[in-house]
């Protein structure tokens, strides 16, 4: 009889933070397990704030923050023991939601820039970019400055940026996205989703992502971290921590439907 292996691997990141800001004070405690995960919940309940400390743009009040790579898990931050690894040393890759491009390179120089200094050799970055300029619609703007683009088409110049970079990285990178495809037109956003999560699958690059939209949630099939108030208040497959907004969100259309008809 042939023997079975108990390994398992351990999962993509755990994070146990506690960080106020404002008025709201964040205490979380979750693991990232799936390819993609989606932080789901209102604006000001704390999940940019929770990419931000895994970014390490923020030194967060109270945390401890794993994160593997390959097989080994690396702590970036632990406050208790005085650790915080700076976001340039992270495997971490982030397109915020604020516009952080080079004003004064072209669209095809920022979304290129994202892998200088991960990329194994110049051919092999600038053929990823050039991938993801075609993969994101950019072609027509590949040599447009950013101040002539609008804001959803920066919107996509910075999320091919950030995922050349994890693409191209010698090791694999936790990919996160801050409300990546809000400011664009439905039918762009759904082409985009299928594309992006074909191509980071292909390259085995776990995301998490940021999102307050139900439709969005469910075309990505993913594993959903609900949080309210700054607490995790539920987390498991789209179609059981989201069940209730996919229930007010059909009956919402069908009444807009009924109403037009």
């Amino acid at each position: 009889m042939a023997e079975t292996s108990n390994f398992v691997l351990p999962p993509i990141a755990t994070v146990r933070l506690r960080h106020g800001i404002g008025l709201l004070t964040i205490d979380v405690d979750f693991r990232l397990s799936c390819p993609w995960t989606i932080l789901f919940g209102p604006s000001g309940s704390g999940k940019t704030t929770i990419l931000r400390a895994l970014a390490g743009l923020i030194r967060p009040d109270d945390a401890r923050i794993v994160l593997r790579e390959f097989n080994r898990q690396r702590v970036l931050v632990d406050t208790g023991a005085g650790t915080f690894v700076p976001a340039y040393r992270r495997k971490v890759k982030l397109a915020a939601q604020r516009d952080t491009l080079f004003s004064h390179m072209s669209v095809r120089k920022n979304i290129a820039y994202g892998a200088r200094g991960v990329a194994s050799d110049g051919t092999r970055f600038e053929s990823i970019a050039e991938t993801a300029i075609e993969q994101f619609r950019l072609k027509r703007f590949a040599d447009a400055m950013p101040s002539t683009l609008s804001g959803g088409e920066r919107r996509r110049v910075e999320i091919a940026r950030a995922a050349t970079s994890a693409m191209c990285a010698r090791d694999k990178s936790l990919l996160l996205l801050d409300e990546p495809f809000s400011g664009l037109d439905a039918p762009l956003r759904d082409e985009l989703i299928a594309d992006l999560r074909k191509t980071m699958e292909f390259f085995n690059i776990p995301v998490l992502s940021v999102t307050h939209d139900v439709a969005e949630a469910f075309q990505l099939e993913a594993e959903v971290i609900k949080i309210a108030d700054g607490r995790v208040v539920a987390q498991g497959p789209v179609e059981v921590v989201l069940a209730e907004e996919r229930r007010r969100l059909l009956a919402q259309l069908n009444g807009m439907s009924g109403s037009r008809g």
